[in-house]
């Protein structure tokens, strides 16, 4: 007899409670690593590069995701935790001008356990329209396995986005660290990471960030990681409120460390001398200064690519309404 398909019921739990989950995102921030802050120069000071012909072209990939649904699966041996979700990634071009382009949307049905479900649809009107969810499994059977999966998903393909816009720019800004872009990947490809969760530094080093200057960076310093050793480096792009962090305006970017520090250092060089002018503002954005313009109005876009989430979450629910009565 052939197998029977697993039961696909939707968790009570409203998808909106994974924005108070943090995952992923910055999955090497916890790794162990030796720090050395003396690879660029002996002298720990604030660098403000000198002055240089601005890049041709500078790319910016980014990425969003959204759950559209939780799932709990019954595959017979018990209960698996997963979720219907969708992410889109794209990337903003500034040569002169500005532009979206490479935008692609993905949906995706992630469950634990290592259990692949089949490809979902999910019709939309009259039938013809509609989306289809393709199967991914995480190893884990947790809550929060499926939104690791996602998210998973996600930075693959912002840094295989990455990686190919790098033969047509000068430089690549990938909203995020470096972890899922290639040890093969030789190009100008430079992780953004704005939220500062790891200390690499130690106190006193650490003293430098706060009096940097808009444009200044501190030295080079290598993150020995036994996965994924890089260089990296802070930078000011942006001052805050008297009344916020002496920290806010601070950014921490990587490079790979395949390339060589003489490579690194001028990455390092150009991005003090061309992101503060993409330095958001509070008007304009609540992570001000430092979610750039164009990741900005990146993410604005892919997140009208994704369509309406009341739509899609009412096309799943007639979906598995249709296969309950099926079975009936």
């Amino acid at each position: 007899m052939p197998k029977s398909q697993p039961k696909i019921l939707l968790d009570p739990w409203a998808a909106e409670y994974d924005r108070s989950i943090q995952i992923g995102a910055e999955a090497d921030e916890a790794d162990p690593a030796a720090v050395d802050i003396r690879v660029e120069t002996s002298i720990w000071a604030a660098v403000r590069p000198t002055t240089s012909p601005a890049p041709r072209r500078i790319a910016f990939v980014d990425g969003v995701r959204r759950i559209e649904h939780r799932l709990l699966v019954e595959d017979g041996s018990g209960t698996v935790f997963g979720l219907l979700g969708s992410y889109g990634v794209g990337a903003a071009l500034v040569a002169g001008e500005a532009r979206v382009a490479h935008e692609s949307v993905v949906r995706v049905a992630v469950t634990g356990n290592g259990l692949l479900l089949r490809p979902f649809p999910a019709p939309i009107g009259d039938g013809r329209a509609g989306v289809v969810f393709e199967p991914l499994a995480e190893p884990e059977n947790t809550p929060a396995a499926p939104v690791e999966g996602l998210q998973k998903a996600m930075r693959a393909g912002e840094a295989s986005l990455a990686e190919r816009v790098g033969a047509e720019a000068d430089v690549v800004f990938l909203d995020g660290p470096l972890t899922y872009v290639t040890a093969a990947q030789q190009g100008p490809v430079v992780g953004f990471v704005k939220k500062l969760l790891r200390t690499y530094l130690d106190p006193a080093a650490s003293a430098l960030l706060p009096g940097l200057a808009v444009g200044e960076r501190t030295p080079l310093f290598l993150v020995d990681a036994p996965r994924r050793p890089r260089y990296s480096w802070y930078l000011r792009i942006g001052l805050g409120r008297a009344i916020q962090s002496p920290l806010t305006g601070i950014v921490r970017l990587e490079a790979s460390s395949a390339s060589g520090l003489d490579a690194a250092r001028d990455l390092a060089d150009l991005s003090a001398r061309e992101l503060p002018r993409f330095a958001s503002e509070a008007a304009r954005d609540p992570r001000a200064p430092q979610n750039l313009l164009p990741i900005g109005a990146l993410e604005a876009r892919l997140k009208h690519l994704l369509g309406d989430h009341a739509v899609i979450r009412r096309a799943i629910e007639t979906q598995l309404q249709n296969e309950v009565e099926a079975v009936a």
